[in-house]
């Protein structure tokens, strides 16, 4: 009998539904094909999943009450990198594979860091509404922008999205400085890196893009203290989690002309019920979309769909978070040989 695949993403289902429904059956698997009412709360999500052997999922919360509803539950998929969305150590509990799609849009949430930077540095977005008013220039006058050629970018964790500014960032002529729990020197020395203390980090760049995962030591990171170590010219770029910072700080360092602007993909809620930035005119805005491309997307579906195949299917996933689940050995036929992790 097949195995049963909970698909949550939307894209997936749709537009993508063919091509996911023919992965799944060369691979002895069949999406489950119940209704979907989005948004996916709680209630809904217990109820898809009670004969689920594997999801793929958004951003919708995979807590302990959807696991208890799932008793065939094996594998669970992120369809992107991040996973704060998982009850990894609840899954871990249960032998639940967790796993997520590594490497499907660090190149998609890189440039969208960088375009945030260029936007703000020439006050592109400030200017697109001015001639959409009717004016050539804004009502509060030109301002001369500033290159991003010479300058400093401090980067905040140097994972996958981390490594694919850095070398942006290069190729713009910017000085790269770097801060990571982990010192991947060979990285840092073939690419002119330089890691440094957070503290440094921001008192000496005139631009800090946020790419580490969130965590309980990443949770409000960029906090009051922060931000005042910050250049007042400096920029802020979120485009990894927003509860990596502090909101009412970042709000009242805006206020207070504490940064010169900021740039941000990410919220401390999704979405969120009432942006507490709309008034800011040096603040730029997207709806979660970093790692929203048609070359992401498709990357994301065939590394999400590759991870829980294989484990349904006695093989190693792409990427396991926690790897000291091996979920994947029940299924392993007696004569099935070892082949390694699909990637691309």
């Amino acid at each position: 009998m097949p195995h049963k695949v909970l698909v949550l993403n939307r894209r997936q289902r749709e537009s993508q539904r063919d091509f996911v429904a023919g992965f799944l059956a060369e691979r002895d698997c069949v999406m489950l094909e119940d209704e979907i009412t989005y948004p996916i709360d709680q209630e809904q999500l217990s109820r898809l999943a009670a004969e689920a052997d594997a999801i793929v999922t958004g951003l919708e919360w995979i807590s302990p009450r959807v696991m208890e509803a799932a008793p065939n539950l094996k594998v669970v998929t992120a369809g992107g990198v991040g996973y704060d969305h998982i009850d990894v150590e609840e899954a871990t509990k249960r032998g639940i594979a967790v796993c997520i799609a590594a490497g499907c849009n660090n190149h998609s949430v890189a440039e969208l860091a960088i375009g945030m930077m260029i936007s703000l540095s020439r006050d592109i977005g400030v200017c697109d509404r001015a001639i959409r008013d009717g004016l050539w220039h804004p009502a509060s006058g030109l301002r001369f922008g500033q290159e991003l050629w010479g300058k400093t970018l401090g980067i905040v964790g140097l994972g996958r999205v981390g490594k694919s500014t850095a070398l942006l960032a290069r190729a713009f002529g910017m000085n790269v400085l770097v801060h990571d729990i982990a010192w991947d020197l060979t990285f840092a020395g073939e690419h002119g890196l330089q890691f440094v203390r957070i503290d440094t980090l921001l008192e000496q760049s005139d631009y800090v893009t946020l790419h580490c995962p969130l965590s309980s030591l990443t949770r409000d990171l960029i906090d009051e203290d922060a931000l005042a170590r910050m250049k007042p010219t400096a920029f802020l770029i979120n485009t990894a989690r927003g509860p990596i910072v502090k909101e009412a700080a970042l709000v009242q360092a805006l206020a207070s002309g504490q940064i010169a602007g900021a740039g941000l993909d990410v919220f401390r809620v999704e979405p969120h019920p009432d942006i507490p930035y709309t008034e800011f005119p040096n603040v730029v805005m997207t709806p979660h979309l970093g790692g929203s491309t048609v070359e992401a997307y498709d990357r994301a579906t065939y590394l999400a769909l590759t991870n829980v195949t294989n484990v349904l299917n006695g093989m190693p996933p792409h990427h396991q978070v926690n790897s000291e689940v091996n979920a994947y050995l029940q299924y392993r036929k007696p004569e099935q040989k070892f082949q390694p992790p699909s990637s691309i």
